[in-house]
């Protein structure tokens, strides 16, 4: 087997957005004596290089250059600003977009990074073709740093001129800028900053809690060689060693504080009194839409964290932590992300709308 040490290029142990293993969220040892999971290396909102960025130094060249500069949420009135790349690539056809995704073994379909469900559902929302390219963690290291850059993550998204979009926040605004529905994405300034706050939500808040659950579920599924390199170099020794021996009270622990963390989030899907405890489930939620996120009247809207007759990016920031959380087993999932029922029904309305991309989550 090659030596796993090599599939650490450049000094980078980030396939996804987050690191696992080098920078924490805090100095302070967490409260089950885990450190605190690290956060992006791009920090996903702080912006890699920018459209009109001209210093080429700090960004390998043809990566990001094609992402809008930071503005305001596009409104619906406003047209889309595209060139002909764009033109050919956002379309229902996949001519010439690739999406880099990251599974669990070689020819594998298990989806479970929290980032690339993001951009997934993204894609989903304004209906662009796309080819999926789905890679294994080693694969990422070394294949696709070879083809985009030294520390490259998934999400990235290569267009059709053969330039790359790094990052699932980056990827959002591009397609929310040159789409012609891309306004859908965030709806409004509000719906963005909320989508914003989720984002970091979810590595700093949840992350240090759903991370150390997950880790376990993930290493199983993965082939030898990403096994390898996950536990020893993106994760690290030392702390894998810690998450493969934690007991059963650490993790209730882990469990318990997700929970807490989640009440947040419940409160912002009760606080306008449209969350019905009537029953009838997901279905009542999703009405007559057939499982495109379309009610058939208002009283049968499903409840989306920003409300309206759609997901946004805001949704599909914290469905990717569900997603995740999943690689913890059902059980584990369930005691997380359906201890507040409001959330539950969330949840289960966004697994309807995913469609058949559910059937890829882990």
């Amino acid at each position: 087997m090659e030596d796993t040490t090599s599939a650490k290029r450049a000094g980078s142990a980030a396939d996804t957005e987050e690191d696992f293993s080098t920078v924490p969220t805090t100095t302070a040892a967490s409260e089950s004596g885990f450190e605190d999971l690290a956060i992006s290396e791009t920090d996903s909102n702080v912006r890699v290089a920018a459209s009109n960025d001209t210093d080429t130094t700090s960004s390998p060249s043809g990566v990001n250059e094609a992402v809008p500069a930071a503005a305001s949420a596009r409104t619906p009135a406003e047209p889309a600003s595209h060139t002909r790349a764009d033109s050919t690539s956002l379309s229902t056809s996949s001519s010439g977009l690739v999406l880099f995704d990251l599974t669990d073994k070689p020819n594998g379909t298990a989806c479970f990074s929290p980032h690339t469900v993001k951009t997934l559902l993204d894609l989903k929302l304004l209906n662009v073709g796309y080819e999926r390219q789905r890679l294994t963690f080693v694969q990422v290291r070394n294949d696709l740093a070879s083809r985009i850059a030294d520390n490259v993550t998934v999400p990235a998204l290569e267009l059709s001129d053969g330039s790359h979009i790094v990052d699932s926040w980056n990827i959002a605004e591009y397609l929310e800028r040159r789409h012609p529905d891309g306004h859908k994405l965030f709806g409004d300034s509000a719906t963005k900053r909320l989508a914003a706050m989720l984002n970091q939500f979810g590595k700093t808040v949840l992350a240090p809690h759903i991370g150390p659950l997950a880790q376990k579920g993930v290493h199983g599924m993965l082939d030898e060689e990403s096994k390898s390199y996950f536990a020893e170099v993106k994760i690290g020794k030392q702390r894998w060693a810690k998450v493969s021996n934690m007991g059963r009270e650490e993790r209730e622990t882990h469990v318990q504080q997700a929970v807490a963390k989640l009440e947040v989030i419940n409160a912002m899907l009760t606080c306008e009194g449209t969350d019905s405890t009537s029953g009838g489930g997901s279905a009542s939620l999703i009405g007559a839409s057939g499982g495109n996120g379309r009610s058939a009247s208002r009283s049968r809207q499903p409840v989306w964290l920003a409300g309206g007759e759609q997901p946004t990016h805001a949704d599909f920031v914290l469905f990717g932590w569900y997603v995740f959380t999943r690689a913890a087993g059902e059980k584990v999932a369930k005691e997380i992300w359906f201890a507040h029922k409001p959330i539950g029904r969330w949840v289960q309305a966004m697994l309807e709308w995913s469609g058949e991309l559910a059937h890829d989550f882990v």
